[in-house]
């Protein structure tokens, strides 16, 4: 059977309009044009399509089969072809991203923001996921790539740094260790400790830090967001610890953030297969995120 997508095109067009003139209209084509191809998929698949009357043009039994079962599978295909053609080129198509609900609450908004003034014409759609569902939606290719907190590079996936975030305090405002520059890890044992869960790939360093400083808190207490920890910590219901950016969502005057001494870092990465290249379009994504973490490290050494 040899079929095109033109002529699947001029049939779905006439179904539409219910005429070969304002199908022709439609597809910017001739009349003749469409004529020509609705008859060459007739005889192809040997069933009458339409019955043709001087006034009127009416599906016939076959044709309202057809029309139901392949009209949306063409607008499937051309929209597939579309944002094959833009993937194609740097500047335009769709990129999936897919991140954590903590990055996504600090950084990631200007991170985004920053990629849409360099490339205006991509369109860059992000996925709130966990720390392992982030890294499972690289791998699977439901992405095109993700940013992870202390992602393991693998056989299976690249990593490359885009900046890392040193570990701060959370305290309340009249907490004695608030008149502090710095808290040590130290001053931690037998506080009621908040922490981020293993959701957002930040526990892991966390939990290494008390091992290597020999910290026993008196309670720990894991939570899905940084925002949860800054709001028991205003109510004076323990000493959080979280990522310095978390501070960019904003603290309430009840709160402050002081940096945790020795300084402990996470990793914040971007991750991507490493069996399979980048498109153009996402590629340059990559390419302006990179390039903001640099320029901002770069201002703050000057700084």
């Amino acid at each position: 059977m040899n079929i095109s997508l033109p002529q699947l095109k001029a049939f779905a067009a006439v179904a539409r309009q219910k005429s070969f003139t304002r199908a022709a209209a439609e597809l910017g084509l001739t009349q003749s044009a469409i004529s020509r191809s609705v008859r060459e998929l007739e005889d192809e698949i040997d069933q009458r399509l339409f019955d043709r009357t001087t006034r009127q043009v009416e599906l016939t039994d076959a044709g309202e089969h057809l029309s139901q079962r392949i009209c949306h599978l063409i607008e499937e295909v051309e929209q597939t072809l579309r944002e094959s053609q833009g993937a194609a080129r740097p500047c335009q198509g769709a990129v999936q991203i897919a991140s954590d609900p903590v990055l996504s609450s600090m950084s990631l908004p200007g991170w985004l923001a920053g990629c849409r003034a360099a490339w205006p014409g991509i369109g860059i759609s992000l996925k709130d996921r966990s720390h392992e569902a982030v890294l499972q939606c690289v791998r699977s290719g439901e992405v095109d790539f993700g940013i992870a907190t202390n992602p393991q590079a693998g056989d299976d996936l690249y990593c490359e740094g885009l900046c890392v975030d040193p570990f701060h305090a959370v305290l309340p405002s009249q907490h004695p260790l608030a008149t502090r520059e710095t808290v040590g890890w130290g001053d931690l044992n037998d506080a009621n400790v908040l922490m981020l869960d293993q959701y957002s790939g930040i526990q892991p360093a966390v939990e290494q830090a008390f091992g290597v400083y020999h910290v026993r808190a008196g309670s720990l207490q894991v939570l899905g967001h940084f925002a949860a920890i800054f709001g028991m910590v205003a109510l004076g219901l323990g000493i959080g610890i979280v990522p310095s950016r978390a501070q960019v969502a904003g603290l309430g005057p009840a709160a402050v953030m002081r940096p945790l001494r020795p300084q402990v870092t996470s990793s914040v990465m971007l991750v991507r297969r490493k069996s399979r290249s980048l498109k153009p379009n996402a590629a340059a994504v990559w390419d302006v995120l990179r390039g903001m973490e640099h320029e901002q490290t770069l201002l703050a050494r000057v700084g």
